[in-house]
């Protein structure tokens, strides 16, 4: 079995390798283009619908087939912020790709054990779930971040395995099934005595599969069930499927794509994405990053060939961390504004609220959650008076690179989450925005306790970063409420 199938796996969805074995003359997986010159597989998180864009990147979906939770399925299935796995031909060098097989599988799904506001994280089966300003919520979720989920709730998660083995959530849904719980991961630990595994560090008990194959350590496996004990850890499987069944190996100059954390590293040329082998060579170029930053828990892209060995040979790797100490935290999305936007320009791809300049680019997600637009949402489809909630990358000044744009119902609370600058007791500026706050105003801790005026200035500094809410009106921001953020939330 190939190590770099086995992981992909992992990395989102089921069945997916970087080999293909799709026929020029028009085989199965929605066919094939005559005269194909490229065979690949691109693996990450959906950005945006028209045809689909994964990390950015466009694949026509015409013919494609698609497996949604291991069946037959359709692109209204999908929703942005998945983890989608995209099997792909092109007859142009890879410029304008074909989606011919587009697989689906939720990283985990089940019940919520415990939530912890504080450290933005969640427990589902055992496992750690983080969330972060990369989470897309789904829209029955309100409001749309942890605290509108509640311990009990059955969610499904899509999202990207990192160095600790926490699942970091790319979107979170409520699940339609409330006694379907699926958990996927790689057997350790197998007693047939007992019948039992780990997996995860979850205790899987198999006694009551019917149709059980055959199990070994190393497997990777998806495991169905409609009971968990939390007090012993332990899940009851009514199913077990081997995602590698059948599964082709990777051939010698496939093109792989990967986005995902550093799940091993032993060295710049040893290490895994997603538990992906990959490695680097002279050729290997560098994008926001060089390759002293690699480590463990660092998020990137990685493009590049499959080898005789099945490892991905890096031709390029982009970094996607704004934080790449290795301890898994992500401080590049840590700017937020919603309000009602005052300026759009599409083709230039920007747009403006309250004060703040906004760019997007190839990999912004959108989301409209007014119900008004279809699937193929996007900046054109955004109007002057919209109410929109941006997150992303403060810039230079009152400027924000935008990863994801939702559009909202219409709202009068504006939002500024971001750093603090020019701080001038009752004054000061979030996200390079001016704020004023005066004798209405609430200040809170980093916890939500009620706090002076006088404590809230003594505790911050350039650099803090703080949440500003306030009530939207022509003219200068006046915070209603300033919260002392902890950089977590």
């Amino acid at each position: 079995m190939n190590k770099l199938s086995r992981w992909f796996g992992i990395a989102g969805v089921a069945g997916a390798v970087l080999g293909l074995v799709v026929a020029c003359g028009g085989g199965g997986g929605g066919g094939g283009f005559v005269g194909i010159d490229r065979l690949g597989v691109t693996n990450g998180t959906i950005t945006g619908f028209g045809s689909i864009f994964v990390n950015g990147v466009e694949y026509s979906t015409t013919g494609a087939d698609f497996d949604i939770d291991d069946s037959p399925g359709s692109q209204g299935d999908l929703e942005v912020g998945q983890q989608v796995t995209i099997e792909w031909s092109s007859t142009d060098d890879g410029v304008t790709r074909r989606g011919n097989v587009i697989r689906y599988d939720d990283t985990l799904e089940g019940p919520i054990g415990s939530i912890d506001l504080a450290n933005q994280s969640l427990i589902i089966l055992g496992q750690v779930v983080i969330v972060d300003g990369a989470t897309s919520f789904d829209n029955e979720i309100v409001p749309r971040d942890l605290t509108g989920l509640a311990e009990g709730d059955v969610v499904k998660v899509s999202g990207q395995v990192d160095g600790n083995g926490s699942v970091r959530a790319t979107r979170i849904d409520f699940s339609e099934n409330l006694d379907d719980f699926e958990v996927r991961g790689v057997i350790e630990s197998l007693d047939e005595i007992s019948e039992t595994f780990i997996l995860n560090g979850l205790t899987v008990d198999y006694t009551g599969v019917l149709d059980l194959p055959d199990l070994a350590n190393g497997l990777f496996v998806e495991v169905g069930s409609d009971e968990f004990d939390s007090g012993s850890g332990t899940l009851f499987a009514t199913t077990i499927q081997l995602e590698d069944e059948g599964v082709p190996t990777a051939n010698d100059g496939d093109d792989g794509e990967i986005e995902g954390y550093v799940t091993r590293f032993v060295s710049v040329s040893n290490f895994d994405v997603s538990g992906v082998p990959v490695t680097t060579n002279g050729q290997t170029a560098y994008e926001d990053g060089v390759a002293g930053d690699l480590a463990e828990n660092v998020k990137v892209e990685v493009k590049g060939e499959v080898n005789a060995s099945g490892v991905l040979v890096a031709s390029k790797i982009e970094f996607k961390s704004g934080d790449n100490d290795g301890d898994g935290d992500d401080d590049s999305i840590d700017g937020r504004v919603a309000a009602d936007v005052t300026a759009v320009n599409a083709g230039a791809g920007t747009l403006t609220l309250a004060g703040v300049s906004v760019n997007v680019g190839a990999e912004t997600r959108y989301e409209d959650q007014t119900g008004v637009a279809g699937q193929s949402f996007g900046l054109s489809d955004i109007s002057a008076g919209d109410y929109v909630e941006i997150r992303g990358l403060p810039g230079a000044g009152a400027t924000l690179a935008a990863l994801i744009v939702e559009r909202n119902e219409a709202n009068d609370e504006g939002v500024l989450r971001g750093l603090a600058s020019a701080i001038a007791n009752p004054n000061l500026s979030v996200l390079g925005v001016p704020v004023i706050t005066d004798g209405s105003t609430q200040f809170r801790d980093s916890n939500g306790n009620s706090i002076s005026a006088g404590t809230f200035f003594a505790a911050i500094s350039n650099g803090s970063e703080v949440k500003v809410r306030f009530t939207q009106a022509a003219g200068t921001i006046v915070a209603d409420e300033i919260k002392l953020e902890d950089g977590d939330d």
